[in-house]
């Protein structure tokens, strides 16, 4: 997580995950390996003293699949 290093600022976080980014549509299936990078992500701002809130509408794209 050094990309972004002006996060250090913040106590708060507020991530807005899209479907698109969260949900492959030719498989209907989780982008798994781009959601373990997020959630490293995530960790290392946690351990940095950040309360991180993910936001997503994710279950409605992996939910087509069902449907």
């Amino acid at each position: 997580m050094t990309k972004l290093p002006q996060l250090d600022q913040f106590s708060r976080i507020v991530v807005k995950v899209g479907s698109s980014l969260l949900v492959d549509r030719t498989r209907g299936a989780l982008k798994q390996e781009w959601l373990d990078a997020l959630v490293a992500d995530i960790t290392a701002l946690h351990q940095r003293g950040a309360d991180v809130l993910v936001v997503s509408s994710g279950a409605v794209a992996l939910g087509r699949t069902v449907i």
